[in-house]
């Protein structure tokens, strides 16, 4: 509905929209005389019936000025809102890890390792925010303000040892570990758990951090980690490695598995391990065993060798059909055999020495009869000297660990190997270089040095 305002017999017919987004005039002229309102009464009369934002004030001074009258014109306009932009969230991963083969540096395919595991440092990014903007509000011709839509933040979830930055920017690792996307967020696993077998499915599977199996461990596979390995089924065939322990609560069979810590499992078939803790089972057959610390087998261990630096018990040693089964106990019979490799060297060196004078001598001769040598020949009396010395300086190094190695097996280690069960004939057994060996079955019996530094068989 418009308002009128009559000035000097000018009427001013002022209209507002109903949403309040515009404003129009209507100028009616007297019917006698001509208009005289000027730009400053029309404004004034445009706030008095409630416009008083954004008008448009070259407008109207456009009208008064070319007489346009008896047509409604827009004056004032209202500023629309400026909304708000929704944030957003850009994350740095897929969710879903693709498994595919690595291509090796040769150009070929390698099939066993497809990526099961994502390892990321920690501090990785693993998400960037965008915030939400607020907007700009707007107003109607009125002056009062028109509201914007707020824009919304990125909806998210925080996961395992994961953390928002204090700008809220970035979301970030807080440990090392696997990155995997579950119940909505993606969190950072210190442990792996893989919830079937190793095999082509998986791929082999290598991790910093404690890996857990609940299942086998397949011929041609490996897991590897930096700190502990459990395997809930067997292992055959196949090769773990960790800087932990590892512990295997049913068999290895066929395999190699190395651990920093110690190596627990049923039984070990066939298998070479090597643990700087202890290795313990029920059974150990033909195995390469060695611990840095004990050796305990409940039931059995028969064919092999085995090798503890501390003291090691088993249920029975050897076998029924005579199996060949060597068990050495302590450091000391490691580094005899250290010494015996040493010693062998030795003769190498000699023997190369030699060889090298020879060489020397020869060409030597000839350079004095010629006075000169051709250059190939040069070259090899050069070499031959190098080698010498080389040899030489090494041969001195080997007799220096010779010594320390004497000066250690003159102490005698008083460790001790028992058998609560059967001995077989086909056992030999090693303490701080001493050697017994077993010619009729025995039971119950401890091999162990006596006070003179025998190496003995005694009754438990």
């Amino acid at each position: 509905m418009a308002e009128a305002v009559i000035i000097r017999g000018t009427t001013l017919s002022i209209s507002v929209t109903s949403d309040y987004h515009r404003a129009f005039l209507l100028i009616t002229p007297p019917q006698s005389g001509e208009c005289t309102v000027t730009c400053e009464e029309v404004i004034k009369a445009l706030r008095e019936k409630g416009v008083k934002y954004n008008i448009n004030e070259e407008e109207i001074k456009d009208i008064l000025e070319k007489k346009i009258f008896i047509n409604q014109i827009a004056v004032a306009s209202w500023t629309q809102p400026t909304d708000g932009v929704d944030g957003s969230i850009k994350y740095k991963f897929p969710m879903e890890s693709e498994l595919v083969p690595q291509i090796k540096e040769d150009g070929t395919v390698d099939y066993k390792n497809l990526g099961f595991i994502r390892y990321i440092p920690k501090g990785t990014v693993i998400a960037e925010i965008t915030p939400p903007t607020e907007g700009q509000c707007g107003y109607d011709v009125r002056g009062v303000p028109v509201r914007q839509r707020l824009g919304k933040a990125a909806p998210y979830k925080l996961g395992e040892n994961t953390e928002l930055s204090e700008d809220g920017l970035t979301i970030t690792a807080t440990e090392n570990g696997h990155l995997a996307y579950e119940y909505g967020a993606f969190n950072v696993h210190t442990t792996v758990t893989v919830n079937q077998d190793i095999d082509a499915s998986t791929g082999n599977i290598e991790f910093a951090g404690d890996v857990i199996v609940k299942g086998n461990v397949t011929e041609g596979f490996r897991v590897s980690s930096s700190r502990n390995i459990t395997i809930t089924g067997n292992v055959s065939g196949a090769s773990l490695e960790a800087g932990g322990d590892i512990v295997v609560k049913s068999g290895i069979n066929n395999s190699t598995v190395t651990a920093h810590g110690s190596i627990t499992a049923q039984f070990c078939e066939y298998s070479k391990l090597t643990a700087d803790g202890s290795v313990t089972a029920q059974m150990l057959v033909v195995c390469t065993c060695y611990a840095g610390a004990e050796l305990n087998a409940s039931k059995a261990v028969s064919g092999g060798k085995y090798t503890c630096l501390n003291n090691g018990t088993a249920g029975s040693l050897g076998s029924k059909n005579y199996a060949k089964t060597e068990v050495v106990i302590g450091d000391n019979a490691m580094i005899s055999e250290e010494k015996a490799a040493l010693e062998k060297r030795i003769d190498e060196i000699d023997k190369q020495v030699l060889q090298c004078t020879q060489i020397v001598d020869f060409l030597n001769e000839k350079l004095k009869q010629f006075k000169k040598l051709p250059p190939e020949k040069e070259d090899m009396r050069g070499k031959a000297i190098k080698t010498k010395y080389t040899l030489q300086a090494e041969k001195k190094q080997v007799l220096n660990r010779i010594k320390e190695i004497d000066e250690r097996l003159a102490v005698k280690q008083f460790l001790r190997f028992d058998v609560r069960g059967e001995v077989y004939p086909g056992v030999k057994v090693i303490i701080s270089g001493s050697t017994y060996t077993v010619e009729g079955e025995m039971r119950r019996v401890s091999f162990h040095l006596d006070e003179d530094g025998v190496l003995k068989a005694m009754p438990l």
